[in-house]
């Protein structure tokens, strides 16, 4: 679940459910090539990120991930959340209305390719979501719900998981 926040960053939730319990998680933030050349001087980072594995906290390195690393957990675990913000993530649409925006999001965790995810974005300044490494409608609007709370429709695999935002960025 993303929130888009005043500054054209994301407020992020993630639930992570596997299949078996796993001694360690990758984390890496989102690629933004699949979003264009608009994205290319950016340089994602999710900060203040929180993770507990099965209730309870696991350490990521300065609250910081800003390029792929690897969390050892204390103990096994099949059930994590993580909660950050999520910056350098957005460009301007051009050409579009003054004030509207793109941004590229994708989960922080990061595994099995073949693991599903839902993928779900909530705010009044939503206005609809892409999912270009979708087979068959890249490009494409795969938006279902109704605003403010749009999810992509039906589950992505973790390979494909990967989702372009379109919002308008609040009047300064």
């Amino acid at each position: 679940m993303a929130s888009p926040l005043r500054d054209g960053s994301f407020d992020v939730a993630e639930l992570v459910i596997l299949p078996s319990q796993v001694r360690s998680v990758r984390l890496a933030p989102p690629k933004l090539a699949v979003g264009g050349k608009s994205f290319a001087g950016l340089k994602p980072v999710a900060s203040e990120v929180q993770m507990s594995a099965d209730d309870q906290p696991v350490i990521v390195p300065k609250g910081r991930v800003d390029s792929r690393l690897e969390i050892a957990l204390v103990e096994p675990s099949n059930q994590m959340e993580l909660r950050y913000q999520l910056h350098e993530v957005t460009a301007r649409s051009i050409p579009s209305r003054a004030g509207r925006a793109l941004a590229v999001i994708s989960p922080l965790a990061a595994g099995d390719p073949s693991l599903h995810v839902v993928m779900m974005v909530s705010g009044g300044t939503v206005r609809n979501i892409e999912c270009p490494m979708r087979r068959g409608i890249s490009g494409q609007t795969c938006a279902a719900g109704r605003k403010p709370n749009l999810r992509a429709k039906g589950e992505l695999p973790l390979s494909q998981a990967v989702i372009i935002v379109q919002f308008d960025l609040p009047r300064t």
